[in-house]
């Protein structure tokens, strides 16, 4: 496995804008590697290329995270402890969330978060 430091490690699908988009928002607030799966070999983080295609993956702290579950590691790193929570909590639903998100990209409620977030990073 690639050693990154004590920094959680992002694994992110970088042909996607909202993903990307959602990657910068993260670092804007706190320190990440972020990776595009299509750059890396995903075996030198632990991964494989098909998990890294199904969702984002967070490593930290020596666990490997998938989907909402990465998002909640993701969003406790930014002190953003209550929406960690609520998606840790939520359990299915959360993952369900994460999963329609992912399929429904081009969908206009994922537009209408993308642009949410797209202010957050200044674009």
């Amino acid at each position: 496995m690639v050693a990154v430091g004590d920094l959680p490690v992002v694994i992110y699908d970088g042909n996607c804008g909202f993903c990307f988009d959602c990657v910068q928002w993260v670092k804007r607030q706190t320190e990440v590697v972020a990776l595009a799966n299509q750059e890396i070999n995903p075996a030198d983080y632990g991964v494989t290329r098909e998990q890294c295609e199904k969702s984002v993956v967070v490593i930290n702290g020596g666990q490997i995270y998938f989907g909402a579950a990465a998002v909640a590691v993701l969003l406790s790193a930014c002190d953003h402890w209550l929406g960690a929570w609520l998606l840790r909590a939520s359990g299915g639903v959360g993952e369900a969330g994460y999963r329609y998100v992912a399929s429904h990209r081009d969908g206009l409620f994922v537009k209408l978060l993308h642009r949410i977030i797209k202010r957050g990073v200044g674009k």
